[in-house]
Protein backbone atom coordinates (compact mmCIF):
# COMPACT_ATOMS: atom_id res chain seq x y z
CA UNK A 1 0.00 0.00 0.00
CA UNK A 2 1.00 3.44 -0.69
CA UNK A 3 0.84 6.82 1.17
CA UNK A 4 -1.74 7.54 -1.38
CA UNK A 5 -3.58 4.89 -1.36
CA UNK A 6 -3.80 5.06 3.17
CA UNK A 7 -4.34 8.90 2.59
CA UNK A 8 -7.82 7.76 0.02
CA UNK A 9 -9.45 5.08 2.07
CA UNK A 10 -12.61 6.23 4.54
CA UNK A 11 -12.69 7.08 7.57
CA UNK A 12 -14.45 3.89 8.53
CA UNK A 13 -11.65 2.15 7.36
CA UNK A 14 -9.12 3.71 9.87
CA UNK A 15 -6.74 1.48 11.17
CA UNK A 16 -7.60 -0.79 9.68
CA UNK A 17 -4.82 -4.80 8.92
CA UNK A 18 -4.17 -3.11 6.10
CA UNK A 19 -2.96 0.45 7.47
CA UNK A 20 -1.68 -0.91 10.86
CA UNK A 21 0.76 -3.36 8.27
CA UNK A 22 1.52 -0.52 6.54
CA UNK A 23 2.44 1.48 9.93
CA UNK A 24 4.16 -1.76 11.28
CA UNK A 25 6.56 -1.63 8.19
CA UNK A 26 7.07 1.79 7.75
CA UNK A 27 8.30 1.30 11.73
CA UNK A 28 10.29 -1.43 10.89
CA UNK A 29 12.19 0.01 8.34
CA UNK A 30 12.55 3.05 10.44
CA UNK A 31 13.86 0.72 13.41
CA UNK A 32 16.88 -0.38 11.09
CA UNK A 33 17.74 3.15 9.73
CA UNK A 34 18.26 4.04 13.16
CA UNK A 35 19.95 0.91 14.23
CA UNK A 36 22.50 1.46 10.71
CA UNK A 37 23.18 4.91 12.24
CA UNK A 38 23.74 3.84 15.77
CA UNK A 39 26.42 1.68 14.71
CA UNK A 40 28.27 3.65 12.14
CA UNK A 41 28.50 6.54 15.44
CA UNK A 42 29.42 3.36 17.70
CA UNK A 43 32.69 3.04 15.56
CA UNK A 44 33.14 7.15 15.97
CA UNK A 45 33.51 6.49 19.83
CA UNK A 46 36.33 4.40 19.12
CA UNK A 47 39.52 5.21 21.18
CA UNK A 48 42.10 6.02 19.33
CA UNK A 49 45.71 7.81 20.29
CA UNK A 50 46.12 11.23 18.46
CA UNK A 51 49.66 12.38 17.40
CA UNK A 52 48.81 15.79 18.85
CA UNK A 53 46.79 17.54 21.13
CA UNK A 54 44.98 19.80 18.60
CA UNK A 55 43.77 15.86 16.25
CA UNK A 56 42.99 14.88 20.38
CA UNK A 57 40.61 17.71 20.80
CA UNK A 58 38.95 17.30 17.12
CA UNK A 59 38.95 13.86 18.01
CA UNK A 60 37.04 14.12 21.14
CA UNK A 61 34.49 17.17 19.70
CA UNK A 62 33.66 14.01 17.07
CA UNK A 63 33.26 11.37 20.21
CA UNK A 64 31.47 13.79 22.10
CA UNK A 65 28.84 14.79 19.12
CA UNK A 66 28.36 10.61 18.01
CA UNK A 67 27.49 9.88 21.61
CA UNK A 68 24.86 12.63 21.48
CA UNK A 69 23.28 11.09 18.43
CA UNK A 70 23.21 7.55 20.18
CA UNK A 71 21.93 9.04 22.96
CA UNK A 72 18.92 10.58 20.60
CA UNK A 73 18.86 7.72 18.32
CA UNK A 74 18.25 5.48 20.97
CA UNK A 75 15.31 7.53 22.62
CA UNK A 76 14.05 7.40 19.31
CA UNK A 77 13.97 3.78 18.73
CA UNK A 78 12.35 3.67 22.84
CA UNK A 79 9.11 5.42 20.75
CA UNK A 80 9.05 3.07 17.81
CA UNK A 81 9.04 0.15 20.05
CA UNK A 82 6.23 1.74 22.17
CA UNK A 83 4.72 2.08 18.79
CA UNK A 84 5.53 -1.12 17.37
CA UNK A 85 3.79 -2.57 20.78
CA UNK A 86 0.84 -0.35 20.48
CA UNK A 87 0.18 -2.54 17.13
CA UNK A 88 0.66 -5.37 18.72
CA UNK A 89 -2.04 -4.62 21.21
CA UNK A 90 -4.45 -2.78 18.84
CA UNK A 91 -3.79 0.55 20.30
CA UNK A 92 -1.85 2.18 17.49
CA UNK A 93 -3.35 4.76 15.92
CA UNK A 94 -5.44 6.20 18.95
CA UNK A 95 -4.20 9.34 21.28
CA UNK A 96 -3.07 7.93 24.39
CA UNK A 97 -4.29 10.45 26.51
CA UNK A 98 -7.85 11.44 24.88
CA UNK A 99 -8.55 7.78 23.00
CA UNK A 100 -9.50 9.82 19.80
CA UNK A 101 -7.93 8.80 16.70
CA UNK A 102 -4.40 10.11 16.11
CA UNK A 103 -5.03 10.67 11.93
CA UNK A 104 -3.03 9.29 9.31
CA UNK A 105 -1.54 12.57 8.20
CA UNK A 106 0.22 13.14 11.74
CA UNK A 107 1.04 9.35 11.79
CA UNK A 108 2.97 9.55 8.41
CA UNK A 109 4.59 12.56 9.54
CA UNK A 110 5.65 10.66 12.97
CA UNK A 111 4.83 7.80 12.66
CA UNK A 112 5.97 7.01 16.54
CA UNK A 113 3.22 9.16 17.44
CA UNK A 114 1.37 8.25 20.59
CA UNK A 115 -0.09 11.46 20.86
CA UNK A 116 -2.68 13.42 18.97
CA UNK A 117 -1.29 16.86 18.07
CA UNK A 118 -3.96 18.46 21.14
CA UNK A 119 -2.68 16.11 23.68
CA UNK A 120 0.95 17.02 22.55
CA UNK A 121 0.58 20.69 22.95
CA UNK A 122 -1.22 19.89 26.47
CA UNK A 123 2.13 18.17 27.69
CA UNK A 124 4.12 20.76 26.08
CA UNK A 125 2.11 23.86 27.92
CA UNK A 126 1.80 21.55 31.72
CA UNK A 127 5.82 20.92 31.31
CA UNK A 128 6.72 24.89 30.31
CA UNK A 129 4.17 25.77 33.04
CA UNK A 130 5.89 23.08 35.67
CA UNK A 131 9.33 24.80 34.65
CA UNK A 132 8.19 28.38 35.17
CA UNK A 133 6.99 27.40 38.56
CA UNK A 134 9.74 25.69 39.66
Amino acid sequence: MTEEQLLAQSDDSYMNAEQLAFFKDLLTTKTQTIQDRIAANRVLCKIERQPDDSDTASTEADRAKAMRLIEMDSDALKRIRAALDAIAEGEFGYCADLGEPIGLKRLLIVPESLLSVDAMQARETRARHQRIAA
